[in-house]
């Protein structure tokens, strides 16, 4: 006969714990059963390791102790809070669990059980993800840590960027040479304190880091990785992969537990009982996208109040307050309100949906109110509570009304505000940081889904359908796919016929064609927020493409077969009179736009000098230029005495000069790992390094353009023997060594002394608009 409980916990995790011991506490019928151990989430970490009790504001409820400390003291105190706290606790495997008329099921390790309810804290550690390449499964080949001491002297490569890759890179790395490859630019996922220190491992040089970079294949003492730069071949001894986990869906759903969408990423949605679609279970933790412990253990906590029929808060109420007090009324009734009134976020789960407010702030705007401007530097998120927002697009404005969404572009693209938007009426907005959005892009399909076709239909009405129907690209954006690019790829090529075309989410891409003489020329180069390719796509019968694309830096497309495309034109039968117009138009503007193979060749050489990703950029034309040097002596007398730029170790093509000084590049790399914060954007765009500066040289090995210089603070100030260039600066002056580069002589209303300073004009400050008409290239050439 089954042995019965009113409640059954599966998993002795965290959220388990939290759970069972608020059972036992309250003495109700229950069995807790692992698998493994008790805390295995802890118990599956390396050895004398740090856990950090994150978010350190929230509070913890029940008699499940837990504060930072050793991976053994921490199981040391759950241990005894079983003990002590009487948890009927049980080692098995769950293998079935099937709804009855009067509960459940469960079948463990042989054991027949029957319980009321079924709280479900299993989490997602029992099958690691896989590298998914050419030899992911030979034996130096790992997915866990279990003692860092265990290795010694030996060549490392930790893959991944969450906090489990970051702890383990930081274990290892006093004893050994260990890299870390991120596929993207940052570690959105780590906790802040993690983050934090692999930054610091990273610029001590401790730690190698390789940004949006993958594994390629894993080959016996060696791994090769592919980087924006191209493929490189590391020396390894041993591969450590913390990929995350895969989600034991096929168990979930054989005990009826339905997923919003079939992405393996997708988590089942719970309420805020945590109950999930079957009455009577109940899914904490992990499982539901919470893998942190102090939140899986109030969860467990809480779920135990919920089913004794008690009205409980959740611990992270008094955050939430703390974001909604500008708003009157009650705080539940307006968070209710704000997730009805944003469809973006309808599949987030309640504790997904919480931590999105807190992590985000509330503002109350007034008509007229500006919220951000066009070309501003800022990469946050927006979401329209209530009223209406108007983007000022040219002559006409653009309204966004509430439940929308706007600020997708420069979140996505990484580049300036496409436009000005203002309030055109009071309204309620929800700001995101882009972290908190990201983390959502990789864990919510529906978010991730619903922003990449948005942020495509935005972009096709900016580049080329300004007066389509909205609902007619909508449709158009639901039938793309996306596709990345490595810096040197080619899209496509001349000659090919065109069935595809590209939208750039991020990055650019350079056009190029073939001259009389068969060489490749470039033409133009084409920012993120752009179409290319559609000249193909805009005929009735194939088309060859009449230029090369090629990715000038790692870029991200969204691919829109030309089938769809036409189909959906036929039932727009407005926009495609307008739309084969504008095909032979620019049919017309190709035949007769040719660019030089001089002046294709300066394109290139610009390009590679990292122009089309710079901000602002110096520019000497050697055919002004008389050496005097002025350039460089006035930046060091209005720089305490050290220049920023370097005219003579610049580079050269022809008679156009792009001297060593910084671009203040649109994504700047030297941004990514500075641990104050010391180099910032400034409104105008120019990147600044502030006082705040330590000195630790992180930027000075990102920058990849050698721009900036480690300099020590000058005790005597402005010299003019040393401005004249009669003395020299001494490079060890008084004071510590901190971080320079140009800063565009932001502290100087007369701007750039550089260019003030030359008496010739060669001297000059562009951008890449200011680049095409250097080089004579024109925007209208397509392909």
């Amino acid at each position: 006969m089954a042995e019965h409980f009113d409640i059954v916990i599966i998993g002795a995790g965290p959220a388990g714990l939290g759970a069972a011991h608020n059972a036992a506490k309250n003495g109700v019928s229950h069995i807790l059963i692992e698998k493994g151990e008790i805390g295995n989430t802890i118990y599956d970490y390396q050895l004398r390791k740090h856990v950090m009790a994150e978010p350190t504001k929230l509070p913890l409820r029940g008699g499940v102790e837990f504060d930072a400390g050793s991976r053994e003291e921490i199981l040391e105190r759950w241990n005894k809070a079983v003990k002590e706290g009487n948890v009927n606790v049980r080692k098995g495997e769950v293998t079935k669990i099937q709804k009855a008329e009067a509960g459940f099921t469960i079948e463990a390790s042989g054991a027949s059980l029957t319980a009321k309810q079924v709280v479900l804290a299993i989490g997602v550690q029992g099958s690691p993800r896989k590298l998914g390449v050419p030899g992911d499964d030979l034996p130096h080949v790992a997915y866990t840590l279990a003692d860092p001491d265990a290795f010694q002297g030996m060549d490392i490569l930790v893959v991944g960027a969450g906090d489990a890759a970051i702890e383990n890179a930081l274990a290892l790395c006093e004893k050994n040479k260990v890299s870390i490859l991120n596929r993207s630019g940052e570690f959105p996922r780590a906790k802040e304190a993690n983050a934090s220190k692999i930054l610091d491992a990273i610029k001590s040089g401790k730690v190698t880091c390789y940004y949006n970079s993958a594994v390629a294949k894993v080959e016996p003492e060696k791994v090769v990785i592919t980087t924006p730069e191209g493929d490189v071949e590391l020396k390894c001894n041993h591969i450590i992969a913390r990929l995350g986990c895969i989600l034991p869906r096929k168990f979930l759903e054989s005990a009826g537990i339905s997923f919003p969408s079939p992405d393996p990423n997708a988590v089942p949605v719970v309420d805020k009982r945590y109950e999930c679609n079957v009455k009577g279970m109940y899914i904490l933790g992990a499982l539901i996208g919470y893998p942190l412990i102090k939140h899986a253990i109030n969860q467990g906590f809480e779920v135990i109040e919920h089913i004794l029929g008690r009205e409980v808060e959740p611990a992270d109420q008094v955050l939430v307050e703390e974001k909604l007090r500008v708003l009157p009324g009650e705080v539940n009734a307006n968070l209710e309100m704000i997730r009805s009134k944003l469809p973006l976020f309808a599949d987030l789960s309640d504790p997904q949906f919480r931590e999105l407010i807190i992590d985000s702030t509330v503002h109350i705007k007034k008509p007229g109110d500006i919220i951000f401007e066009r070309n501003d530097y800022t990469d946050s998120f927006w979401s329209i509570v209530s009223g209406t927002v108007a983007i000022d697009a040219g002559e006409k404005q653009i309204k966004i009304n509430a439940g929308n969404f706007f600020g997708e572009m420069g979140l996505l693209s990484g580049r300036r505000r496409t436009a000005t938007i203002r309030a055109a009426e009071e309204c309620i907005l929800l700001e995101s940081p882009r972290k908190q959005i990201l983390k959502l892009i990789n864990s919510v399909v529906s978010v991730k889904k619903a922003l990449d076709e948005v942020f495509m239909v935005r972009a096709m009405q900016t580049a080329i359908f300004p007066d389509a129907d909205p609902a007619f690209l909508m449709e158009l954006a639901k039938r793309c796919k996306m596709k990345n690019f490595k810096k040197g790829e080619v899209l496509f090529k001349q000659g090919d016929i065109g069935d595809v075309v590209y939208v750039i989410r991020k990055g650019s891409v350079k056009i190029s064609r073939r001259n009389k003489a068969g060489a490749d020329v470039a033409q133009t180069y084409i920012p993120a927020g752009n179409l290319v390719g559609e000249m193909a796509v805009l005929q009735q019968a194939d088309q060859a493409r009449s230029a090369t694309v090629t990715a000038v830096v790692p870029t991200e497309t969204i691919l829109i077969e030309k089938q769809d495309f036409l189909g959906l034109l036929e039932q727009n039968p407005e926009t495609k009179k307008r739309i084969s117009l504008l095909a032979s138009q620019r049919t017309v503007e190709n035949i007769t736009d040719e660019t030089s193979e001089y002046t294709g060749r300066l394109l290139d050489f610009m390009m590679a000098e990292g122009v089309t990703d710079a901000d602002n950029f110096l520019l000497i034309d050697s055919d002004l230029c008389i050496g005097c040097d002025n350039c460089e002596k006035a930046c060091a007398a209005t720089h305490s005495g050290y220049s920023r730029l370097d005219r003579k170790g610049g580079k050269t093509f022809a008679s156009v000069q792009i001297p060593v000084s910084c671009r203040h590049c649109e994504n700047p790399l030297c941004m990514l790992d500075c641990p104050p914060d010391a180099l910032t954007r400034m409104p105008n765009g120019e990147v600044i390094i502030r006082d705040s500066c330590i000195g630790c040289g992180n930027c000075t090995r990102n920058c990849p353009y050698g721009v900036i210089q480690l300099v020590h603070d000058d005790e005597h100030g402005f010299n003019l023997l040393e401005w004249l260039g009669l003395k020299k600066k001494s490079s060890d002056g008084g004071g510590a060594a901190k971080a320079a580069k140009c800063d565009m002589c932001s502290h100087l209303n007369s701007g750039p002394a550089c260019v003030r300073s030359c008496p010739t004009g060669a001297a000059i400050r562009a951008n890449p608009r200011d680049m095409l008409r250097i080089v004579g290239g024109k925007q209208g050439v397509r392909a």
